[in-house]
């Protein structure tokens, strides 16, 4: 029987960036709800960000945002944070790539230094954010270290630096324009642990949903796991089902197949 449903949101739900869901999806939640299940909106986004997609049912739901730093539910909260030294020599290493924009993110808080990831962020994806001249002097409390580009992300910083900062820290790839670095282990895979050890709730009581590559350790922890059919080979690789594409409401289908006990 499934009790936990955790889904990401960019590429997965929406188009990336996008705040406007299908409000068939609400009364799907609503409908869970009432049998007791969890609903849980796992994303790179900042909870503010979250919070606008779902605004119809924000009583009904629990938060997992900044790829797994930051849990939130009514009786539940945990924030992992990254040692200010280490957000400071991340951020030196990332400012030296051509047209790539560095943001830093506290709970439900966001720090940057240029306009562009800034209107990005606050204009498109709603989040809570403050335009400075130094992110680096607000490097406490960050649970996440955003690098932005407005073509490829993960081309314009490169295999290496990825790579080299993949051995003390957990740098992903969260989307074409994003590349997102969070301390060792965080994932939004940890965080669902997180969720199902608080709660007593098994990978095969589990089902969730991606499309990118920070969604793959979240996929290793249900046992029903969904690729949607744009998502990202490797993804499609670990997931145990594919499912439709975004645009074709992929998962509201499978959460429609639920609800009809066609999925228990």
């Amino acid at each position: 029987m499934i009790k936990l449903i955790a889904t990401d949101i960019d590429g997965t739900l929406v188009e990336d960036g996008k705040l406007d869901l299908n409000p068939e999806y609400f009364e799907v939640i609503r409908k869970l709800r009432s049998r007791g299940v969890i609903f849980l909106a796992a994303s790179g986004r900042q909870r503010a960000s979250i919070e606008k997609v779902f605004t119809p049912v924000l009583d009904e739901m629990s938060f997992i945002s900044e790829n797994g730093t930051c849990i939130y539910s009514k009786d539940y909260q945990y924030v992992d944070k990254i040692q200010p030294e280490v957000v400071k020599a991340y951020l030196e290493d990332a400012r030296k790539f051509p047209g790539c924009e560095v943001g830093i993110n506290q709970d439900n808080m966001g720090y940057f230094e240029n306009i562009g990831i800034y209107q990005h962020l606050v204009n498109d994806y709603g989040y809570r954010g403050k335009l400075v001249d130094n992110i680096s002097d607000y490097a406490h409390d960050v649970c996440k270290i955003s690098i932005f580009h407005h073509n490829n992300a993960e081309k314009a910083v490169g295999s290496e630096f990825i790579e080299s900062w993949s051995r003390i820290m957990h740098v992903t790839v969260s989307g074409k324009l994003w590349v997102d670095c969070a301390n060792k282990g965080v994932t939004k895979g940890s965080a669902l642990k997180h969720f199902q050890d608080k709660y007593g709730i098994s990978p095969d009581e589990t089902l969730a949903f991606g499309d990118n590559i920070n969604d793959i350790e979240m996929l290793q922890r249900a046992s029903h796991s969904f690729a949607v059919a744009n998502a990202r080979e490797e993804v499609k690789e670990v997931a145990n089902f594919m499912t439709a594409s975004n645009k074709e409401d992929g998962v509201l289908q499978v959460l429609k197949a639920v609800i009809r006990g066609e999925l228990c």
